[in-house]
């Protein structure tokens, strides 16, 4: 190859590496300077292979997100959430002449949910039986175990506006109130100081019936809370309130439980078993707060220096589409964004994929294309420098392949469910695009 050519290919590689897909033909445009034999080359038979895994847990502390309801999917399986939180203590002084009204805990929709919202929600208010410092965690998972009191101090049972923007009051039981009052009244040792008192009441829990739906909470200080309403008669009758605000840190999380049994994952129980495409209908699934993922294997590349030499690769782009189903299913309001992790023959994700400089963490991204009258949505990620560094040693590795996930804050805070063409699925076809030189 002359001097010419060779800083060509480098001026190309380095241009591609810059530019998405919708670019590349504009590589084109300087083949005329080049010997007319030389060009770009789109390479996408190589096979890929798609299956369903499950990771052992999510860490779902301090999300900002209370989730509560339960959710049945003939695909994925029936997913019950539950709320934990810590409460503050409040800072008002109750004296001897005070009265207590009621006690209620507010809250206000964070406008996700999932289900069937025009059915009546129902959930039982728990105080926490489990002390989470003696649990030795810093965080706090889906799969976290703890302990309730047996008797409820509340019972809610409404309709979720979760689009409205409302604050919900939910009345507790007398029981409860009463006891938690008559501590201010005694000035009794529990609520001397804020760590005396989460000793006592060591946290509130949001613990699901049965349900059609699952909805979210804001869980922050000004949105969720537990308030005391009390009263004093002097020459008037003077109305009060404590606010006791929720403890925002890692002791707030989501129990997320998924029963898989009858669904299409009904196999999918350790970390390390996976489920091809072909065995759950063409699809795979990502699954928000559950640990349902996507792995993506490559068996293809194991013929790619029949094709062309590792220096002739310019981009590497892999392509996974919704189904048609799922874009609806989701309000055609899909996550903007997928995560991208590599992974090992575990199954376990051993960190984010990263570009070039081996720092910058590389999502998906969500593309939108006219087609047929109606947009189609696919998500795209350039995995050049992935691909070369797994080449580089001229092997190629069967047990090579990604973990694609929701993103952050839907994998932690939702429960939201994609799903994605498999393998032979002709209508929304997974698409591994090998771009080369040639000369």
């Amino acid at each position: 190859m002359n001097i010419k050519l060779t800083l060509y290919c480098i001026i190309i590689a380095q241009l591609c590496f810059a530019c998405g897909d919708d670019d590349v033909s504009m590589l084109r445009l300087g083949e005329d300077f080049v010997d007319s034999e030389s060009g770009i080359v789109l390479i996408d038979t190589l096979s890929i292979k798609l299956s369903n895994v499950h990771i052992d847990s999510i860490q779902t502390s301090n999300t900002g997100v209370a989730l509560v309801g339960a959710y049945n999917s003939d695909e994925t399986g029936k997913i019950q959430a539950d709320a934990i939180f810590r409460l503050g203590l409040c800072s008002e002084i109750i004296t001897d002449e005070d009265v207590l009204d009621s006690i209620t805990i507010c809250v206000k929709h964070n406008q996700y949910y999932r289900g069937d919202t025009s059915q009546i929600l129902s959930f039982k208010i728990h105080e926490l039986e489990t002390d989470l410092d003696d649990l030795d965690e810093s965080i706090f998972y889906n799969t976290t175990t703890f302990s309730v009191v047996d008797e409820a101090i509340g019972e809610v049972s409404y309709y979720p506006s979760p689009n409205s923007g409302d604050e919900y009051e939910f009345k507790l039981k007398n029981e409860f109130s009463t006891r938690l009052f008559n501590l201010f009244l005694e000035d009794a040792d529990e609520i001397g100081d804020a760590t005396s008192f989460v000793e006592y009441l060591k946290g509130i829990v949001f613990k699901s019936d049965e349900n059609d739906a699952i909805v979210g909470f804001l869980a922050n200080e000004e949105n969720l809370k537990l308030k005391m309403y009390y009263h004093r008669v002097e020459h008037e009758k003077l109305e009060f309130t404590a606010t006791f605000p929720i403890e925002v840190s890692n002791n707030q999380f989501n129990h997320i439980q998924s029963d898989r049994s009858t669904s299409l994952l009904k196999d999918l129980n350790t970390q390390r078993e996976d489920i091809g495409s072909l065995q759950t209908n063409n699809t795979v699934f990502l699954e928000g707060g559950t640990g349902v993922m996507t792995k993506v294997m490559f068996p293809g590349l194991s013929h790619v220096f029949q094709l062309v030499l590792l220096n002739q690769i310019i981009k590497a782009e892999l392509i996974l589409e919704p189904t048609k189903q799922s874009i609806e299913a989701n309000d055609y309001n899909l996550p903007l964004s997928l995560s991208a992790y590599t992974t090992n023959n575990t199954n376990a994700a051993t960190g984010f994929l990263v570009g070039s400089d081996g720092i910058t963490e590389l999502s998906f991204s969500l593309v939108k294309t006219p087609h047929d009258y109606e947009e189609s949505y696919y998500y795209s990620i350039d995995i050049t420098q992935y691909i070369i560094n797994e080449l580089l040693n001229g092997y190629f590795d069967p047990d090579f392949a990604l973990l694609v996930s929701l993103n952050g804050s839907d994998q932690a805070s939702t429960v939201k469910n994609l799903a994605i063409g498999g393998d032979e699925n002709t209508d929304f076809t997974p698409k591994f695009k090998l771009y080369t030189y040639y000369y």
